[in-house]
């Protein structure tokens, strides 16, 4: 029996909207889930019976809204006029104070309900490999699990390395974090974290040149 085409278009078509929101910006991911899971409904708790019921079929969409929310209320560069934005015209939260505090305290609410649902750590522990822009959940040196974002793959000698900054951080200004990898066909893949000051200067003076 062959795939209906109109039904094969419309897998294709979601699945290269879940990439898009994978990879859109944190404000485009948090005005994403507002206006999908926030705007349709009037109470925090009709919220979270949508969010219990996409559990089910697609929890692309809640790890993304997550990921916006998580940022743009860490971001203290962020205009006030956004986050009131975001709550009353993308939420629909018209009858809260048109202030900034009503904002932030109504999309930690809904953080909140999202992390009720989500595990803190979506992606497994540890990797199979580095590739440029995937975030990964890696242990400091005090045993802390962290999600680092790999900005960049450079050698070093006759050793290979990669360049990770926190996920939301900036390229240019770090705090970045040198990991050395080797991999081999049929072999497995082996990194450890840089700890040595002077090799992790020449790894970024590399990256950067």
């Amino acid at each position: 029996m062959t795939a209906d085409p109109k039904t094969s278009a419309r897998l294709e078509e979601l699945q290269a909207r879940m990439n898009a929101l994978k990879n859109a910006p944190p404000l485009e991911k948090a005005r994403t889930f507002l206006k999908t899971y926030c705007a349709p409904n009037s109470t925090l708790s009709d919220v979270e019976d949508q969010v219990r019921h996409a559990l089910g079929f697609n929890t692309i969409p809640l790890y993304t809204g997550i990921d916006g929310l998580e940022a743009i209320l860490a971001d203290t560069r962020l205009p006030s006029a956004t986050l009131v934005s975001l709550v009353r015209e993308d939420a629909k939260r018209q009858e809260l104070p048109a202030t900034p505090t009503a904002a932030r305290q109504y999309l930690e609410q809904v953080l909140g309900v999202l992390r009720k649902y989500l595990p803190k750590e979506p992606e497994v522990e540890g990797l199979a490999g580095f590739g440029i822009d995937d975030v990964y959940n890696l242990r400091d040196p005090a045993g802390k699990l962290e999600r680092l974002r790999c900005i960049d793959m450079v050698g070093v000698g006759n050793e290979s390395f990669a360049v990770l900054v926190p996920e939301h951080a900036s390229e240019d200004k770090g705090p970045f974090t040198v990991y050395r990898y080797q991999s081999g066909p049929g072999q497995p893949f082996k990194y450890d974290r840089v700890t040595d000051a002077g090799l992790i200067a020449k790894v970024i003076k590399t990256s950067r040149s």
